[in-house]
């Protein structure tokens, strides 16, 4: 019951909150109430992004349930205090530390430098951002800048850790290679921490124009080089790294971890239809929510989206503006070299979307190709069939993929 209180708030299903609460408080809780309290949280610690636990606890005698949410800015403790019938009596916001994460032991603490930024995104958006950099590359005298990366997250709300339960894969990555040779920034997208308009929203307005601030952000900062940038992205954010290292001066490479190479409403249809079929039996509710994403999906085929709604998350603009990317066309007029790295486990994209890639960029020079057996879209080690739950579990990116990743770009630098 705390758990779907939570989720309720989050979802901005405060009538059905109040549902929860018992009788005896029912003359002083009410839905405008919830709204007011959970909005004033999400000012201060940016968009809901998951609950990552539940403890049992007591408060005066009385049971309670600390469920331990993750946000945006960090995590934050609800506790929800119930009376001898189970029923909600109250409920505050409580410290909780983030002890999740724990560095992999190819992460060397002592030889990085991390620094929390921010970046001027304009209209009164700041985006949090973390740059991660070798301790030598800040050591007098000063030598050349290490090679230097921005990192894009991939669609949806995305913070700078990349969060997915208690993983954080782009601390790890960009941690990772700081520890070898290689400095980056990684940033909180817009749509954690700033107000959008999702029926105006596009592409750029997700990825290219806060990129390049990062860029151009990165480029101020010690131990960044002050001319030249690698872009790396992932997943969706893979995709558009090639529009981003068009739209900037001194682009070095790109690297694209698990790129989408169809269409992404297609793949949501995609997943959706695994996901459902993943025990193998589709239920009623479950054929219901295919036939749905199915129909959602042929609206953004045609685009047929009203000017003040969304479908599967995006407005007319945005579908369109995707539409009207060729990430493909885009990577092929660089004149830099690009890595593509995939994860054979990975039922988010799959070979059918490397394979696009490998024969659109066929002939160019320039270009590698890295498979990693047993990895998934978060470029973690597991085995057997992929599936959302194994994203619950605490694991790292492979100290493989950081290796590559490091040697490339060392490899590759200067241009």
């Amino acid at each position: 019951m705390a758990r779907t209180l939570v989720a309720s708030l989050a979802s901005a299903e405060y009538d059905a909150a109040v549902e929860l609460f018992s009788p005896d408080v029912a003359g002083s809780v009410n839905a405008g109430l919830l709204e007011s309290v959970w909005s004033d949280l999400v000012r201060e610690r940016g968009a809901f992004l998951t609950i990552e636990g539940t403890e049992r606890t007591t408060v005066q005698s009385r049971t309670a349930v600390l469920v331990t949410a993750r946000f945006a800015q960090g995590l934050q403790g609800v506790l929800v205090v119930f009376n001898d019938q189970a029923r909600i009596v109250g409920f505050q916001f409580v410290p909780v530390a983030d002890t999740t994460w724990q560095p992999p032991a190819y992460i060397d603490i002592d030889a990085i430098q991390t620094s929390e930024v921010s970046i001027n995104a304009g209209g009164g958006c700041s985006l949090p951002a973390e740059t991660s950099i070798p301790e030598t590359a800040l050591e007098e005298p000063v030598t050349e800048p290490p090679p230097s990366v921005v990192f894009l997250g991939g669609s949806g709300p995305t913070d700078l850790d990349g969060s997915l339960g208690p993983n954080r894969p782009y601390r790890d990555l960009t941690y990772g290679l700081a520890s070898r040779s290689t400095a980056s920034l990684r940033f909180t997208k817009r749509s954690v921490v700033c107000e959008v308009d999702s029926t105006s929203f596009t592409i750029d307005d997700e990825y290219t124009t806060d990129a390049v601030a990062a860029v151009e952000r990165a480029r101020e900062l010690p131990g960044f080089s002050s001319e030249r940038t690698i872009v790396v992205g992932h997943s969706l954010g893979a995709k558009l790294a090639p529009r981003v290292a068009e739209r900037i001066d001194g682009a070095a490479g790109v690297v694209m971890l698990a790129p989408p190479g169809r269409p992404l409403a297609e793949l949501v249809l995609e997943q959706t239809r695994y996901l459902v079929n993943l025990d193998g039996t589709v239920t009623d509710d479950e054929q219901a929510r295919l036939d749905a994403v199915a129909t959602a999906v042929e609206r953004v085929r045609d685009l047929d989206i009203d000017d003040d709604e969304t479908v599967l998350g995006g407005g007319r603009a945005y579908w369109e503006s995707l539409a009207a990317y060729d990430a493909f066309e885009t990577a092929r007029s660089l004149s830099v070299p690009i890595l593509v790295a995939w994860g054979t486990r990975d039922y988010q994209v799959t070979a059918t979307d490397i394979d696009r890639w490998e024969e659109e960029l066929d002939e160019e020079a320039d270009v590698q190709f890295r498979r990693y057996e047993r990895l998934n879209h978060l470029f973690m080690s597991g085995e057997g069939t992929g599936s959302p739950a194994e994203y619950q579990t605490l694991g790292h990116v492979a100290e493989r993929v950081v290796a590559d990743i490091d040697d490339w770009a060392t490899s590759n630098w200067p241009v």
